[in-house]
């Protein structure tokens, strides 16, 4: 299995045949559009690849916010003619549809689907707190995705929550992706929702004894986390990291 990282939350994840993105942000639609004197968005690089280009046989997104489900990326990628089933949280597909979509899975916790030769089990995301719509359906999810015989936890923006860790070290992931660039008072008052910081990832991934690759930590200075931390928190925690820069990629 081969993880290519795409930057933020994105990865290709590739195994048998089978090519599956999760949370593709491949444009500069946050700078573009939320930038203020508070809160000054700037990628720190480029989109590293274009969403077609990636041939993906599914798209994996976690949540609405626009470096997670960005309306840029996926037009563009509807243009270019691409027919990848697109995967969000039930809530948040009508964004899919207003976009032109027309292969929507929507994804509820606990309830699997195939994507090429992959099952993919979404489950509840606290990011910070878990969200429900009126129907009980999550408005953020993680996926477990097991593929030639790896199960890969793919968190999404989160944050820890009663039951998740007990849950995990059940499924016994072989692969953890997990957002490093934490949370703290001063984000938060600026509108900026956070994540696990990285000794909490580090030592969620340990306790799993599962290999490690942190993201979100590096395309925004004013929502990111040094290098140098995550791979001191990996250090004292014993975890197995392997930090990725965008399209470095990593095989297991």
């Amino acid at each position: 299995m081969k993880f290519t990282y795409l930057g933020q939350c994105g990865f290709l994840i590739e195994s048998q045949g089978t090519r599956i993105v999760t949370d593709p942000y491949l444009t500069d639609y946050v700078d573009r559009n939320f930038f203020t004197g508070e809160t000054p968005w700037r990628r720190r690089y480029p989109a590293p690849a274009a969403l077609i280009d990636l041939k993906p046989d599914g798209v994996l997104i976690s949540h609405s916010h626009g470096d997670h489900l960005d309306p840029w990326t996926i037009g563009k990628y509807i243009e270019a003619g691409g027919e990848a089933t697109l995967i969000a949280p039930a809530p948040e597909c009508g964004l899919l549809e207003d976009l032109g979509v027309k292969r929507i899975l929507r994804a509820r916790a606990d309830e699997p689907f195939p994507v090429g030769s992959a099952t993919v089990t979404p489950i509840p995301c606290a990011h910070t707190e878990l969200h429900r719509d009126p129907a009980g359906d999550y408005h953020e999810l993680s996926y477990l995705i097991d593929l030639d015989g790896l199960t890969v936890f793919f968190g999404g923006d989160m944050s820890l929550y009663e039951g998740l860790a007990e849950r995990l070290a059940a499924e016994k992931p072989d692969v953890v992706l997990l957002p490093a660039n934490g949370r703290d008072d001063e984000r938060t008052r600026r509108g900026i929702i956070g994540n696990i910081n990285e000794i909490e990832a580090a030592h969620l991934s340990a306790s799993l004894n599962a290999e490690y690759i942190p993201m979100h930590w590096d395309l925004y200075d004013i929502n990111g986390c040094g290098e140098e931390d995550i791979l001191r928190a990996a250090r004292n925690a014993g975890a197995r990291i392997h930090l990725l820069h965008p399209m470095e990629c990593f095989e297991v």
